[in-house]
């Protein structure tokens, strides 16, 4: 057997080869037909305007690319590719399901007789939406402050509002659209053009696709700085309280407030009306609030909203009286009529004084240098009002009067006088007519 594979082995060779060789001729002279798959061939839409029309967009599902088999001579068959082919899908042959039938043909008509086509891909599947208009007013959001020491008095935009138009599902994600404003740095009044950027529910971005669009991109912004001032804030009251009581003080829960704008520089005080806190009748403290806010004039800006209100309180103390005993000895004779001795004849002297318990405990009738005016006087018994001046809270609660008799000087009464040093006569201090003290 093995002689027989070997034996004129040059030949056997030979005439594979040339079997081969025939083989090859015979099949590039029949052009047989093979079939082949063609893959990646781009899909052309037509009739759009089916869609867009009807206030609907669309995105393509499925369907983009086609897959065909090309069966044909292979001479033919070999040669083609993707380019040889014209996809399209005519979207007025939108099924209610959304899908539109595709159509795969050749582009040069000469291989119609030759080679067939056989589409694997079929349908284009669609995702139709409604397209929705929805309005939004634009939120201004600071990304940085302005300085210390400077104030934002005034801030707007133009527009205020934006349309979002859309694919429903889309525009119905946008929670927010803003417009972000850096004040970092701004001391003067300053315009810029910003930017719009629409915002889920959850603060995340959202860029907006082809198919969503926005009525204006851009919106103008303008802003008023102020330098800060501070003042104080001044208040008062009205009325009387009621007999035996007196009003302390009156005091503010904001000493001060800071303030800016236009004519805040001509502002040196906030001066409350007396009107709105009126303690006539008050036995105890009184207190209101007073809307500041009203009262500042236009162009001046309170910088902390929570300033607008300030609570007034008018503090309300019981008056005390309390009774000292002055001294007769201390009581000074003042224009004693010439030729005449005084003498006060009243053995005690009491002053009854009306003030704040505080006043009347720290008072001492060793500072008010009593008095009396004996101008008017005659010979005899006179009832003198006693004068005096008191320290400030203090009043007199009734008058105090002394008795003081005149007695006419004889030569004797003179001599004995002028032999035991005394003086008689009128006194050397004068009271001015027109001065006045407490206690006339």
């Amino acid at each position: 057997m093995k002689k027989i594979l070997t034996n004129n082995i040059t030949f056997k060779l030979l005439s594979l080869l040339f079997a081969i060789v025939l083989w090859i001729i015979v099949v590039n002279i029949d052009d047989p037909e093979i079939t082949r798959t063609i893959q990646g061939i781009p899909v052309t839409i037509l009739d759009e305007n089916v869609v867009t029309e009807n206030k609907q967009v669309y995105s393509v599902v499925s369907g983009e690319e086609v897959t065909v088999s090309v069966k044909g001579p292979r001479s033919m068959v070999d040669k083609i590719t993707r380019d040889y082919f014209y996809a399209y899908a005519p979207f007025s042959e939108k099924s209610n399901v959304d899908a539109v039938p595709i159509y795969v043909q050749f582009r040069n008509s000469k291989y119609d007789k030759d080679c067939q086509i056989t589409q694997k891909t079929m349908t284009m599947k669609l995702d139709v939406e409604n397209v929705i208009e929805k309005s939004f007013s634009i939120e201004l959001i600071h990304t940085a402050e302005v300085p210390s020491g400077y104030y934002l008095v005034k801030e707007g935009i133009s527009p205020e509002t934006v349309i979002l138009t859309g694919p429903e599902t889309i525009v119905n994600q946008v929670h927010s659209i803003n417009a972000k404003i850096d004040l970092s740095g701004r001391v003067q009044d300053f315009q810029i053009e910003v930017p719009l950027r629409c915002y889920t529910d959850g603060g995340t971005e959202m860029p907006l696709n082809s198919d969503t669009t926005l009525s204006v991109q851009s919106v103008d912004y303008y802003a008023n700085i102020y330098t800060v001032r501070e003042v104080p804030v001044i208040c008062g009251y009205t009325g009387k309280v009621e007999n035996g009581y007196q009003v302390v003080e009156v005091k503010n829960d904001k000493n001060t407030v800071k303030i800016a704008g236009p004519s805040a520089s001509q502002l040196d005080s906030i001066v409350v009306p007396d009107e709105i806190l009126n303690v006539s009748g008050a036995t105890q403290d009184v207190t209101v609030e007073a809307d500041i806010s009203t009262i500042i004039p236009e162009g001046v800006y309170l910088c902390n909203s929570g300033d607008a209100t300030v609570k007034i309180t008018a503090k309300v103390e019981p008056l005390v009286n309390n009774t000292y005993r002055l001294p007769v000895s201390e009581i000074d004779k003042m224009n004693i009529p010439g030729g005449y001795t005084a003498e006060i004849t009243d053995r005690n002297v009491n002053i009854v004084l009306s003030g704040l318990q505080n006043n009347v405990t720290t008072f001492s009738v060793n500072d008010i240098e009593p008095y009396v005016d004996l101008r008017n006087t005659v010979e005899g018994n006179n009832e003198v009002l006693v004068r005096f001046t008191l320290p400030e809270g203090l009043s007199l609660a009734q008058e105090v009067k002394v008795n003081v008799v005149l007695t006419k000087i004889n030569s004797e009464t003179t001599t004995n006088v002028e032999n035991t040093g005394d003086t008689v006569g009128s006194s050397d201090t004068q009271v001015p007519e027109q001065q006045t003290t407490i206690g006339q």
